[in-house]
């Protein structure tokens, strides 16, 4: 016959290992819970600019996209450009003595490239959209009102 101390040492033991392999199957619940959550997930949103063309036919949809990828690599530059400027300006606010108007001109230079580099975006945007019959341009402008700040599309004036 097994002594007390046995008795207790294999019901400590054995109860480590029900308290390993319940927790085992909770994890394993829980994560495969995740993967398939994960799975089922939607696709990632694309930027706003993206899907303003999405109520376009798919042909012009492509030829939309298109535009905006044959634009992203020059504007990536100025923007990445604009960016680094920003960061150096920001970095020479604790620089003694203080030159706040050189740092001001040189955030405000970079403001004007970030101008630049959109406004090109927009106006080739425009471009293609003087090709679009009047019922798809008026799909991309709303598609284009709602990617801007707030995403709601153009907000109706109050009236005095």
């Amino acid at each position: 016959m097994p002594s007390q101390r046995t008795l207790t040492v294999a019901l400590v033991a054995s109860l480590a290992l029900n308290l390993f392999v319940i927790g085992a199957v909770v994890g394993g619940v829980v994560v495969g819970h995740r993967v398939r959550e994960a799975a089922q997930a939607p696709e990632r949103p694309r930027q706003p600019l993206w899907r303003a063309a999405d109520a376009l036919p798919p042909e012009r949809q492509r030829a939309y996209r298109q535009l905006l990828r044959a634009e992203a690599g020059g504007v990536g530059g100025q923007m990445r450009e604009a960016r680094q400027a920003r960061r150096e300006a920001w970095a020479d606010l604790g620089a003694q003595p203080l030159d706040g108007l050189a740092i001001s001109r040189r955030l405000a230079e970079a403001r004007a490239l970030e101008m630049t580099a959109r406004g090109g975006v927009e106006d080739r945007i425009v471009a293609f959209a003087a090709t679009l019959p009047p019922a798809e341009r008026a799909e991309l402008a709303k598609g284009l009102a709602r990617s801007g700040p707030g995403g709601r599309g153009p907000r109706e004036r109050r009236q005095p």
